[in-house]
């Protein structure tokens, strides 16, 4: 799993970068998932919400109750229009801790998805865009997932989903990118070890400075490529119902040639 550190450098160039994502077709599909198994969410964690990008979006109701939170608090604080809400309402909503407890807005906590910061209960936890994948070990996943239904209220809903094997060797082994951005030239660097299951992203920045003088920067990223199978039997072990799994974006059912896998669990109850 990825450390407080991780998403350093890329955080202030991170939005720049995912420019091709669909965030407001992300946005529709989630909510198409939660109206097909559930009911419309009051309070809603979302873990691995980096730069916080539905916060600018309609994308959850809005009287909904909505705590964005990431590893990174780099990331974090890249989300400037966040909208935040004032202490008094903020100390009600469900499973904020103290204000003690932790030095970030109300709506925006950096907390470990291994030892949540939360009681709860949410009606919805989402863990969107292969987050789940940085989870590196088997035991980290099920453990990250123990933490999902301990905060969930019964009959509330884990929707998460997985970049597969099939979409690293199609898009990402022995690929390279590259983009300029504000002040900042970068390239990616993509390789998938089959052998390991582990795909690798590793990024160069030339940030330019003062006086025309450009420094060059590292950053590498690791996720683990699980098997559509495995993520089953795992969500089972930690307590939940499947009630979903889905190829990308549709309600067809997801397979290992799938790109992207959703996965719609139920806490019992």
């Amino acid at each position: 799993m990825r450390d407080e550190t991780s998403y350093r450098i890329i955080a202030p160039y991170y939005d720049w970068i995912m420019a091709h994502v669909d965030y407001d077709g992300w946005g529709r599909y989630l909510g198409r998932l939660w109206r097909k198994y559930g009911k419309e969410p009051r309070a809603i964690l979302e873990l691995g919400a980096g730069t916080c990008a539905f916060a600018r979006r309609e994308v959850y109701p809005a009287k909904a109750q909505v705590v964005y939170s990431d590893l990174s608090p780099y990331m974090l604080a890249q989300a400037h229009d966040v909208r935040v809400k004032p202490p008094r309402a903020a100390a009600s909503a469900p499973g904020m801790p103290h204000s003690k407890e932790v030095s970030a807005p109300p709506t925006r906590v950096a907390a470990n998805a291994l030892n949540l910061p939360f009681r709860g209960p949410f009606s919805l936890c989402v863990m969107l865009y292969d987050a789940v994948n940085y989870l590196m070990a088997e035991d980290d996943f099920l453990r990250c997932l123990r933490e999902c239904l301990r905060v969930l209220e019964p009959g509330g809903l884990f929707i998460f989903d997985i970049t597969t094997e099939s979409n690293s060797k199609r898009h990402f082994h022995q690929a390279v990118d590259y983009g300029e951005l504000e002040g900042c030239t970068y390239f990616r660097e993509s390789v998938y070890d089959v052998q390991a299951r582990i795909q690798s992203n590793h990024f160069i920045f030339f940030v330019e400075g003062r006086k025309d003088n450009w420094r060059k920067v590292k950053e590498s990223h690791q996720q683990r490529i699980y098997k559509v199978a495995k993520v089953r039997a795992l969500a089972e072990k930690a307590g939940f119902q499947v009630e979903g799994v889905l190829d990308g974006f549709t309600f067809k059912p997801g397979r290992e040639t799938s790109e992207r896998v959703h996965f719609v669990l139920r806490k019992p109850g």
